[in-house]
């Protein structure tokens, strides 16, 4: 078997397999990736890659140095990989796609994704309904009811059905089938059963940006992320000082977070209490740490290594020498807030230099389902991001990530036919 005959079964298997986290089937197209990316460099001694891929590059060479300096055992540890370095599951598959093309039906194998992904997650609503006895759709405030589907968390399935149901929306808005009317309506409820507001914020995000993207208006785009970022730097210059008194030295193994929520805010739902720990612990951990080490931030991985104890100059370069390390998903809950904290200005600005070529590549794509579906949910996965740390979580990101995989597999192929005489490696040089 060729081994671009053998990346396509492995993207197919890992986009199929998006629709759980449960079991590790979507990360397939990663494992492959990391083991035959080596083999490829070797062979092919000339490579051109598009701009976004050479951004994405450098930024894996960045957090590759960043990891060795904080805690090189890290890469031996497979909750590094679930947890703190999930971008390497996520965007492993892109390092590869320079160098094969397929013929693939893009439009069809997404349309059968839809239907066999609204087909599982119906069956994962139907057990819930079950099981809670119907309480799932009739009490809304009790979160042992939430519709998580096949994952972990309520957000991880949120997000995963918003990137789903932003491929509904736009395959009716190009068939205007009533099918496509019916599916729409069984996934929004699926979303929200999910209880998952972000999810919901970036749905509509996505579908308003890219509207604003087709017709010229994206100074509506930069003015509502202006206002995103105000309101949450309104928010963090009110709960900053909250963290430094109540948070940033405590001990929360014992108590957890009712050592600051029950004094602070008193008895609050649990969706409450959900905000208040972004607003007063996750956000203004990740701004201390960018505090104290700007530049470089104070160590990949390290934001969730706490209590914080830096190590190095203060607030010009210092690391984070908490001992005990751990994998899990104490994030700061906030991708660019998060990047912000371990990686410091020149990883954010790295990781921004990618995800800005990366919409850049997707602008100048052929009108088609795919390219508009893939540039919605560029637009929803970053405004989730404000609310979570999605641009890196596989639930939320792979399926962004194969899907424009899958699609760059055809562009290359039929650049590779329109011009027999380029070479894979150099399909899209200027992109």
């Amino acid at each position: 078997m060729k081994l671009k005959t053998l990346f396509y079964i492995a993207l197919l298997i890992g986009l199929f397999g998006t629709v759980t986290n449960l079991i590790f089937i979507s990360p397939l197209p990663s494992i492959l990736a990391l083991a035959v990316l080596p083999y490829l460099f070797f062979r092919h001694s000339v490579i051109v890659l598009p701009r976004f891929i050479y951004y994405l590059y450098l930024y894996f060479l960045y957090s590759l140095a960043g990891i060795l300096i904080y805690y090189p055992q890290s890469l031996l540890r497979f909750g590094f990989y679930r947890y703190d370095g999930n971008f390497i599951i996520s965007y492993l598959p892109l390092l590869l796609i320079s160098f094969f093309s397929y013929n693939v039906a893009v439009d069809s194998l997404f349309k059968r994704f839809l239907i066999f992904a609204t087909v599982i997650n119906g069956i994962a609503f139907g057990l819930n309904l079950v099981l809670t006895k119907g309480m799932a759709i009739t009490d809304w405030g009790n979160p042992e009811t939430y519709f998580h589907g096949f994952f972990k968390s309520t957000n991880g399935a949120g997000g995963f059905i918003s990137i789903v149901l932003s491929l509904n929306i736009v395959l009716f808005l190009q068939e205007r089938k009533r099918k496509w009317v019916l599916l729409m309506l069984i996934n929004f409820v699926f979303l929200v059963a999910t209880t998952s507001r972000g999810s919901l914020l970036g749905l509509v995000a996505g579908f308003a940006f890219y509207f604003f993207d087709r017709t010229n208006r994206a100074y509506l785009i930069r003015l509502a992320l202006f206002g995103i970022v105000a309101v949450q730097c309104a928010v963090l210059s009110y709960t900053y000082p909250l963290y430094i008194q109540y948070v940033r030295d405590a001990d929360l193994s014992e108590a957890g977070v009712s050592t600051y929520i029950s004094p602070l805010f008193g008895e609050v739902s649990t969706k409450s209490a959900n905000i208040a720990i972004r607003a007063v612990e996750t956000w203004p951990r990740a701004v201390d740490c960018f505090l104290h080490s700007p530049l470089i931030g104070t160590g990949f991985g390290s934001v969730n290594d706490t209590p914080l104890k830096y190590q190095g100059v203060p607030y010009v370069i210092s690391l984070n020498d908490q001992p005990k390390k751990v994998f899990n998903d104490a994030h700061a809950h906030h991708s660019y807030l998060h990047l912000l904290g371990e990686q410091g200005l020149i990883g954010l600005g790295i990781f921004l230099l990618f995800w800005h070529a990366l919409y850049r590549f997707l602008k100048k794509g052929r009108d088609s389902i795919v390219q508009k579906f893939l540039l919605v949910s560029f637009f929803n996965l970053s405004v989730m991001s404000f609310t979570e740390h999605r641009i890196t979580s596989p639930s939320n990101a792979l399926p962004l990530v194969i899907a424009l995989c899958i699609y760059m597999l055809k562009r290359n192929f039929d650049t590779k036919h329109r011009n027999p005489v380029v070479s894979i490696s150099s399909v899209e040089s200027n992109s």
